[in-house]
């Protein structure tokens, strides 16, 4: 089963029954449904500037093969109603996964980009196969659960908490996730599940889920705090993933001197069990959170400098519209951090630096998931060059 890396995008591929998903022109229009919602073939000819009986010639196949749905005219004001074009979320889907230190995450995306199904369990095993195992039962059983022909299974995105060291997909992930570390994760995947296999890291693709599904869908240049284990994030830059050279932009936890704390959920753990309140792993403490504990308030006395420090750099250097807080961060903390971020900016005549709004994650799910689960979508059908991931309008 052949194993696809991040930025690895083959132009087309062969289905089973060997019809080719989507050619280059065809997912122009595609990429455009997605990210404008249902239009009319003269809003297709008008945003591409093509004419539009190529529009037609372009579409008609489309439709013929079940990828776009055109809908009923409906009349609103004067001259005759156009027909609206969309894509069809049943024609295709793909599974994303976030592979976190103490547990797995999963969702199906279909081509429309709805959420048709999801589980999250705790990893029993970590060690590559018994995981791989375990996976592949979860993908089953959402499969299964959410009535979905295997058939139209495009393929598996995955996000790994950890960061890239430059040899394709090997990923240097946190120490509860050794057997992951080092290793060509794509080949062993997909080898593992019988599926075409994407990898990308969990900051990277929880910023595409966020631009995809929350707050990108207004804001297309943000960078993502992405909360876990550990701390990382990803960046969205005029509506595209800005992943670096090595795959690894985004690593905020780099900013941070090495004895300032680190802003992440193993933390806050480990403060809770100061405070003799303690969790078995992140996963038992997310599912019991108070955020009103003390060891909650005194977490967060000890992370704002760094958390400070991380926003002040990003506005800096990046100068987003919006500093987006997600991964696992439970959305009442999320919002006790916005409100207490401070960003170094002095006052010079009169102004400051226009500076990025602090706003929690507004995704209903793991964003990482799905994230991940875009990746197989849009090699398949929605990047017209097959070297970039458009997003945002």
């Amino acid at each position: 089963m052949k194993a696809i890396s991040a930025g690895d995008y083959p132009p087309c591929f062969l289905r089973d029954d060997g019809r080719r998903t989507a050619t280059a022109n065809e997912r122009v229009v595609m990429d455009l449904l997605s990210r404008q919602g249902p239009s009319s073939r003269a809003d297709l000819a008008r945003l591409t500037g093509l004419a539009p009986h190529s529009i037609t010639r372009l579409v008609e196949p489309l439709i013929a093969r079940g990828l776009v749905g055109e809908a009923l005219p409906v009349a609103a004001g004067r001259g005759k109603p156009a027909a609206k074009l969309a894509l069809e979320g049943r024609a295709a889907f793909a599974v994303g996964l976030s592979v976190m230190t103490d547990a797995v995450s999963l969702v199906l995306l279909d081509l429309a980009g709805q959420v048709q199904g999801g589980r999250s369990e705790r990893m029993a095993d970590t060690e590559i196969q018994p995981a791989c195992r375990q996976i592949r039962r979860m993908i089953d059983t959402a499969i299964a659960d959410a009535g979905r022909d295997r058939a139209r299974l495009v393929g598996i995105g995955v996000g790994v908490t950890g960061y890239f060291i430059g040899d394709g997909a090997r990923l240097n992930p946190p120490r509860l996730l050794d057997p992951w570390a080092l290793v060509p994760l794509d080949t062993i995947l997909a080898e593992a599940l019988g599926e075409k296999v994407w990898i990308d890291n969990d900051g990277n693709v929880a910023a595409i889920g966020e631009a995809m599904l929350g707050h990108g869908r207004l804001c297309r240049d943000f960078a993502y705090l992405y909360f876990s284990a550990g701390f990382g994030g990803g960046i969205i830059s005029q509506g595209l993933p800005l992943r670096g050279r090595h795959g690894n932009a985004g690593e905020f936890a780099s900013i941070l001197p090495a004895d300032w704390p680190q802003p992440n959920l193993e933390a806050l753990r480990t403060t809770f069990a100061e405070h003799g309140r303690t969790f078995a792993d992140l996963h038992a403490m997310l599912a019991d959170f108070d955020a009103d504990h003390a060891a909650v308030d005194r977490w967060l006395d000890r992370c704002l400098p760094s958390l400070d420090l991380v926003a002040s750099a990003i506005s800096a250097t990046v100068d987003p519209g919006a500093i987006v807080l997600g991964g696992r961060l439970p959305s009442s903390l999320a919002a006790r951090i916005a409100a207490r971020i401070r960003f170094t900016n002095p006052e010079r005549r009169g102004f400051h630096r226009p500076a990025a709004r602090i706003v929690p994650s507004t995704i209903d799910g793991d964003a990482a998931a799905i994230g991940a689960a875009t990746l197989p979508l849009r090699a398949a059908f929605l990047d017209p060059d097959g070297s970039q991931m458009a997003l945002g309008d």
